[in-house]
């Protein structure tokens, strides 16, 4: 019975190449992704103050929804009636493995009549997680 022999005598290498791409995307999409996500919460609100505030350090996938002081609803910087409100949160809610979690910014002089149809279609999609964004009430 004969041993097979060596068929090449050089060195192997890999190729990093694309690995070294596959990195260089990843990052540039984590850089992109997070930009976007700082400047859902950076719009310029006047926030309501609460007595009582809890910090969210949760990694609960969140969707961020803006209401400005026109009562406009705005969901990643872009302007969105009760129709888009109610496509984005059922595709998302479906899509998510884990639950969903509904972060509301509101400007402190919108009337709860402008925050009430969110929550309704929240409820209609599913996500029983909703937190809204406050300032601690001044101590004086």
């Amino acid at each position: 019975m004969k041993s097979p022999s060596l068929i090449a005598q050089g060195s192997a290498s890999i190729n990093m190449t694309p690995m070294i791409d596959v990195v260089f995307l990843l990052i540039i999409f984590f850089l992109v992704s997070s930009h976007l996500a700082k400047r859902e919460n950076s719009i310029p609100l006047d926030l309501p103050q609460a007595s009582a505030t809890v910090d969210d350090d949760s990694d609960t996938p969140t969707i961020v929804v803006n209401v400005l002081a026109s009562g406009q609803w705005q969901v990643a910087g872009t302007d969105v009636d009760r129709d888009a409100l109610k496509t984005i949160l059922v595709t998302r809610s479906t899509d998510a493995t884990n639950a969903l979690r509904l972060k509301i910014r509101t400007d402190s002089q919108v009337p709860y009549s402008d925050i009430s149809p969110i929550l309704n279609e929240a409820a209609q999609a599913g996500i029983g997680d909703i937190v809204f964004s406050v300032l601690p009430a001044s101590k004086s």
